[in-house]
């Protein structure tokens, strides 16, 4: 395929878009990381960001854990996310109800332990998607494990509603467990992802409020790159297609900002750019 100026123009606007994006999101926010320990990154079609203690959070951001790290995200509606070591989830269709609710919000559990605990908003606002079946909520505190194929669920407190992949239901009450795949769901012995109390204990949103920061406030050498593990299963927003490719540029600014370097977005593009260019046009032997 031919790499002409139109298709330079077409690739640097979208780029140029993605790179822009970050900074309009300061006002999506839908929460906060109340405690973080160790590495913990968010990742959004403008790029990679560490999550430190007081950072915002927004909706649609991928929210990762690596090795021996953890978080507890707290939403404007006081509901608690405790997310264990390696993990990934996404905080997806955050839709507003009110200025502390939600009518609808979605959370999307790739990988990892979780704890969930709700707050203000209807209990039936929230659903939990696992890949293999989504967990509807009824006023809950609940613990889960999410691997290939398969989720284990504990419910604390409260009652869950579990639907799998093709259609089985089962209803889970407080003190019961289950093995959930995308055939079936069997009750098992309760399990403990082992959270320490700092994680379980539940925090308001309103106390937290005052020490937010948003993520687009961490100065450069606070920044890392996430790493190429992004999982497909989320994708993300149209105008950052261009820029989620390979984590091509998401890896050039965050790489640059973390050795100090510090690359502007429009060279990080033209760079792109010129990568592209050079892949399409292969040198003769």
């Amino acid at each position: 395929m031919e790499f002409n100026s139109r298709s330079h123009g077409a690739w640097f606007c979208l780029l140029l878009a993605a790179a822009a994006a970050g900074g309009a999101r300061a006002d999506e926010a839908i929460g906060v990381a109340s405690v973080v320990r160790n590495n913990v990154s968010g990742v959004l079609p403008s790029g990679a960001v560490r999550i430190d203690s007081g950072a915002s959070v927004v909706r649609n951001e991928i929210v990762k854990t690596a090795e021996d790290s953890s978080t507890k995200l707290v939403f404007t509606d006081s509901t608690n996310l405790a997310i264990g070591p390696s993990s990934i989830v996404k905080l997806n269709n955050f839709v507003s109800a009110g200025p502390s609710t939600y009518g609808k919000a979605t959370i999307d559990v790739a990988k990892g332990v979780f704890r969930f605990t709700t707050g203000h908003s209807d209990k039936r606002a929230y659903e939990i998607n696992t890949g293999v079946a989504t967990i509807g909520v009824r006023g809950t505190i609940l613990e889960g494990e999410r691997k290939p194929h398969r989720v284990r669920i504990h419910v604390v407190d409260g009652i869950v509603n579990v639907r799998t992949k093709n259609g089985r239901f089962c209803e889970l009450r407080a003190g019961q467990s289950a093995i959930v795949t995308d055939l079936a769901c069997a009750r098992i012995v309760g399990f403990n992802p082992g959270f320490s109390s700092e994680f379980t204990d539940v925090q308001e949103f309103s106390a937290l409020q005052p020490g937010a920061q948003e993520f687009s406030a961490l100065p450069p050498s606070e920044q890392g790159f996430i790493g190429p593990e992004n999982p497909a299963m989320y994708a993300l927003p149209a105008v950052a297609g261009a820029g989620a490719v390979a984590g091509g540029v998401v890896a050039g600014v965050s790489n640059s900002s973390s050795n100090g370097g510090g690359s502007s977005p429009q060279q990080t593009v033209l760079n792109y750019l010129l990568l592209l260019n050079n892949s399409s046009h292969p040198a003769s032997p």
